[in-house]
Parts: C-alpha cells; structure tokens; sequence
C-alpha cells in the first residue's frame, strides 16, 4: 500500500475550495485582453477595432506605434468612435510616438480616470502601473526601465501580471530588430512571473515558457523534449522565474517577414539564438494578415487558468494557447496527514501521461479534468482512483513533483 504525506492545511485547502491555486487577488472571470501594436490610423487599423469589438474584448493594450504619420488626433477619434469614449484602451510608448506633444500621456491619463482609477499627478510617464479588475499592467518606456518594474512587482499581490512595452531584443523577435529594450527588464518580468507583452516588430510570434529569457532557456516542465525539440508548446507555465513573450505587431501599420529561425513552419529553428523557443510564428511568410491577439483570464471561473488566440481580420485563428499560473513554486512537503492510496500497476502517483516523471505537463492534465467525474484512473489525474478529479489528487501530484 502506497502511503502520500499530504500536509493537513493544503488538504483542506483543496478539499473546500472550489478553485485550485487561489490568490489573494484573482482576476474577474472571462476577463479579455486584447494585445496589438504598430497600427497606424488607417483602414487596416479599423478593421483591426471592429475585430476587437466583435471579440468583446475588455480592454485593450497598444504596445506603441500609434498613428505614425496619420495624425494623433485621427488615431484618438478612431479609438473613441469604434469602442467608446469611456472604454479601457491603454498603450505604451513606441518609437514613432510623440508621448507628450501628440497628446498620448494626456490621452492615456484621461483614460485611467474614466476606469475609474487615480493616475499619477502632472503628466502621465511612460514608464507607469495600474490594475484593473484584477490585472496588474507595468508598462515600461522604450530602452528599458528595469528598476520601475521592480518596484511596482516586488511586492504585488495579483496573481495575474502583465509586462507591456513597444521595443525588443533581438533574439526575442524573428524579424531584424536589434538589441534596444534590454535584458533586464525581460529577465525582472520573468523572475515576478509576468507575461510579456512587445511589439515594434511588424508581425506575431510567441514563446515556450522560458526559465531564462537571455539564455533561451526553455522549461522542461512544461515542455519535455522529445528528439531534442521542447514539445506541448500551446500549454504554458507562468510562475515565479517563468514566463513567456510575444510580439503582437499586426495593428494596421505592414506585415514583415521571417528574417530568423528558419524554417516558416513549426518547430522554427534550433540553432545559435533559436533554441526552438518559437511557439507560433505569424509573418509574411506565413501569408499574415492584420490582427490582434486575445487573453482571457481566469478563464472559466479558474483563477489560475488564461486561454489565448491569435485572431485576424478574416476571421481566421492562427494561433490557440493554455496558461497555468502558479504564483508560489511547489513548496516543499514537510511531514502531515497519511493518505493511503493504491496506484494502479506500480505507476508513479501524479504521473498523468506515464512518462515516468511528474512535471508540469501531468499537473494541465488534472487542471483540464478538474472537478470531472472520470473513469479511466490516473490518465485523466485521478491519481486516488476515487472516480473524480479533485483537489485530493493534485497534493498527490505536488508531493511526487520532479520525482
């Protein structure tokens, strides 16, 4: 008989509450972001607003590049007539914007009043912070302000968190782009377990979840390496020290191509500043057409689950994703209560896909079967064969983590 210390307060814990991996801070339910940058004040820019406004996206994060050439006050009068003078719509500085002269901080601030939300005194910086219905936003100016960022996630208690600015780094977008945002303020992002949010590169792309932004390092935990290529790259992890990226450049302004990590089709490259970190690519070469990306959090009424799509003007979705958010890492399992339990044919307890390991992936297994009555076992993450995947199985699963 198998015997699984299971510590008496997290039993409880997941016995009597609904949801797993409750935060003090949880985001409203179905809460829908939609990312986009470089838009320009055009036709592809509206039809751009018309499909955010279709979506029912909540709100809407521009990663920079507004107008370009079109005019501020174009762009803002597009904005306003599409989705409402009093809808959320935020953005961060970009290299063609004039912040404070076109009138954008002014634009930005008014917006944050009108949500119902204090902004700072005087000019609205670039470099500034809210949270919204249970979001934390920490947009950044361009080149890089690594040391806002830290004081405005250190001791934030959100559990879902949002890192937004225009530029990149080079080996964190697939088209020619330099090294101008700086590392820093990717690697502080991921050490809070904020998802990143850049444009400034004319097309879409996304990540694995990375451990490590500068070495490209991608987490085994979420996606185990099968000949050599990290796999499950639409399930992601974000946690203290993981995180992911994307560029979302597809506002109305042009599309470019793949300039980096050949070939054009999943799984992209693995060479020297690739490392098949590339989840989805969206260019020219994929034939790429305007539009935006959409996050919805705590999707389902699960706190700690996003789901996303990439979503364009034709209405064709080129991009789908799952996030698990687990804002402390497994902790450490001291001695508790005695659960008994007999797993089924000497299989490793929490070891959902019976790969001999109990990672990340088995722990999305038992999140997409959460509080479902099942009747195939420890397949399905019910690891105490009780008939019902509950919060019971996922302390079998933590207290076997990285056996």
């Amino acid at each position: 008989m198998k015997k699984i210390l299971i510590p008496l307060t997290i039993l409880i814990l997941f016995i009597t509450n609904a949801s797993p991996l409750l935060s003090a801070d949880p985001a409203a339910v179905n809460l829908k972001v939609a990312f986009i940058g470089d838009s320009g004040a055009g036709d592809n820019f509206q039809a751009v607003l018309n499909l955010i406004k279709n979506e029912n996206a909540q709100i809407v994060m521009h990663l920079g590049d507004f107008d370009y050439d079109d005019g501020p006050e174009k762009w803002k009068q597009m904005v306003d007539a599409t989705l409402g003078t009093g809808f959320p719509y935020l953005g961060a500085d970009g290299n063609h914007d004039n912040w404070d002269s076109d009138g954008y901080a002014a634009y930005f601030k008014n917006k944050l009043s009108q949500i119902g939300l204090t902004p700072p005194s005087g000019n609205l910086p670039s470099s500034y912070a809210f949270a919204w219905q249970g979001l934390k936003f920490v947009v950044a100016k361009e080149d890089g302000d690594p040391s806002f960022i830290e004081s405005q996630l250190a001791a934030d208690n959100h559990q879902w968190k949002i890192c937004a600015w225009h530029k990149n780094q080079t080996y964190m977008q697939l088209g020619n782009k330099s090294n101008e945002q700086g590392w820093p303020d990717y690697e502080t992002c991921r050490k809070y377990g904020a998802i990143i949010a850049t444009a400034h590169e004319h097309s879409y792309q996304r990540t694995k979840t990375l451990t490590s932004m500068e070495n490209l390092t991608v987490d085994s935990s979420a996606h185990p390496l099968l000949n050599g290529i990290p796999q499950n790259q639409n399930s992601l992890l974000v946690a203290p020290g993981k995180s992911f990226v994307f560029v979302s450049g597809l506002g109305g302004a042009s599309i470019r191509n793949q300039d980096r990590c050949p070939p054009a089709a999943y799984p992209y490259g693995g060479g020297s500043g690739c490392n098949y970190i590339w989840a989805n690519v969206y260019t020219s070469d994929q034939q790429a057409k305007y539009g935006a990306l959409f996050i919805t959090f705590n999707a389902g009424g699960i706190q700690n689950k996003a789901t996303g799509y990439f979503k364009n003007i034709a209405g064709q979705i080129t991009d789908q994703f799952t996030v698990i958010n687990s804002q402390a890492p497994p902790p450490t399992v001291s001695a508790g209560v005695t659960l008994s339990l007999q797993p089924s044919g000497g299989i490793l307890p929490g070891d959902a896909n019976k790969d001999g390991k109990v990672d990340g992936v088995d722990y999305v297994i038992w999140l997409n079967n959460y509080n479902k009555s099942v009747n195939n076992g420890s397949v399905s993450g019910d690891f105490n064969l009780n008939g019902k995947v509950d919060g019971v199985d996922y302390v079998i699963w933590l207290n076997n983590y990285n056996q």
